[in-house]
């Protein structure tokens, strides 16, 4: 697999893997401190920032995976051909939207490098906080602008999957690795005995 395409399918959720795990690794760190020593200045803060970093890294990767929150059911009902035509309307909408953002997010990062703030406990600047809105946004934006390319492409296919259709498959899914996840637990667990 070459880099780029591995940037393309992975560069949100890798970030976002790292983060989580930060923390959770921070807070019991925090949580051990307290038991057992006096607790830190930072972690709550260093938590509360990497939390707004996954908040605007999930933008992009909830547009590349299709788990935007819209409601399906009702263009469900409507003919394909309108359906994919205001799949793309809307698309267009929120990529406006997201340049908008985008553009605003840079203005407002480049005032706060400009005014020298500081986070409280950690003391860093907070522009690098605020960076997370112009990755966002943009991740966001080009997400989009695949996602609307997309559309075009697809626009004559007849095979589109219901989002009734698309529930189930998902939920047949889970269901396939849960009983998968089991079969392999009990088989674990009655070699062991």
């Amino acid at each position: 697999m070459s880099v780029i395409k591995w940037i393309d399918e992975h560069f949100e959720e890798s970030i976002l893997i790292v983060l989580l795990a930060l923390i959770s690794s921070i807070m019991m760190m925090q949580i051990i401190a307290r038991t057992f020593f006096s607790s830190f200045s930072w972690p709550e803060e260093f938590a509360r920032y990497c939390y707004i970093w996954t908040v605007f890294l999930s933008l992009g990767y909830t547009i590349k995976k299709g788990n935007m929150l819209r409601v399906g059911v009702v263009m469900d009902l409507l003919p394909i051909k309108l359906r994919k035509s205001l799949e793309i309307l809307g698309n267009i909408l929120m990529l406006v939207v997201l340049v908008i953002f985008f553009r605003y997010s840079i203005e407002y990062t480049g005032k706060l490098m400009i005014t020298g703030q500081t986070s409280p406990a950690m003391q860093i600047p907070m522009w690098i906080m605020y960076i997370s809105t112009i990755v966002g946004f943009g991740l966001g934006a080009v997400r989009m602008l695949q996602e609307i390319v997309s559309n075009f492409r697809n626009f004559n296919k007849e095979d589109v999957e219901t989002t009734i259709e698309a529930t189930i498959k998902e939920a047949k899914e889970e269901v396939k690795l849960t009983t998968h996840k089991k079969a392999e637990n009990q088989g674990t667990s009655g070699g062991d005995m």
